[in-house]
């Protein structure tokens, strides 16, 4: 029996050859697209709680952190330095949207949730570790500036408090436009509720320099419960 090859004519011969070539190349050039749009980053969960023998968990939407199964659950560390801050490091898909919350295991195996509603997370490659408090509701913060930059450059905001990064730009939250907002940028994190917050944007250049606003730091205050939308403008 003759192969496909056999019985294609010989002069279309090398156009067989040169198509199953570039279907290789398309199906690898696919698989890596795929493999972009997967990617994981690490991210950091810590929450601040007081326990008495219990140990602390973390659970939620994604199968990652147990798909809200306690059995599943991922366990949180601390050390006699630490302590009451517990955390832990789950690898999480880049650009996934993960709900999320705290509970406590006693050494007899019962478990005790937060009352709280479920705490959300959006994962981007620099996502800052989360700074909770157990069975306290954050508030979920926007931050909207106004900003032009040059080609490579992003903007980024942080602050005093850990959940802003602490002023370090390695730790900052980064903020995103696209073709139809430029020049505005925004970004969302969560906060502890009435808290006076003190932050400051920054861009950073594509070498990994970062150039600060000018201005005194800026300030906020964080409402009891709900969301906060700050609107600024670059100066």
């Amino acid at each position: 029996m003759l192969s496909t090859y056999q019985r294609v004519p010989a002069a279309w011969r090398p156009v067989l050859v040169l198509a199953v070539l570039l279907a290789d190349l398309f199906a690898g050039t696919v698989s890596h697209a795929r493999a972009a749009t997967t990617q994981d980053t690490s991210v950091t969960f810590r929450v601040e709680a007081a326990t008495q023998g219990e140990t602390l968990l973390v659970t939620g939407s994604a199968p990652q952190l147990g798909s809200w199964d306690p059995a599943r659950a991922v366990p949180l560390g601390t050390t006699a330095s630490a302590y009451p801050h517990w955390s832990a490091g789950v690898r999480l898909p880049v650009g996934a949207t993960v709900q999320y919350k705290y509970l406590r295991r006693s050494p007899t195996g019962a478990v005790t949730w937060e009352s709280t509603p479920n705490r959300t997370l959006t994962v981007s490659p620099n996502t800052p570790a989360n700074h909770d408090r157990w069975d306290v509701s954050p508030v979920s913060a926007t931050f909207r500036a106004t900003a032009t930059t040059s080609w490579g450059q992003n903007l980024y905001v942080t602050g005093h408090l850990p959940d802003l990064g602490s002023w370090d730009p390695a730790k900052a939250v980064p903020l995103t436009t696209g073709a139809t907002t430029y020049p505005l940028w925004s970004g969302a994190h969560q906060l502890p509720p009435n808290t006076t917050v003190q932050y400051k944007y920054f861009k950073k250049n594509p070498d990994g320099t970062v150039t600060w606003e000018n201005g005194d730091n800026r300030t906020v205050v964080t409402p009891p419960t709900g969301t906060l939308t700050v609107n600024d403008t670059w100066r």
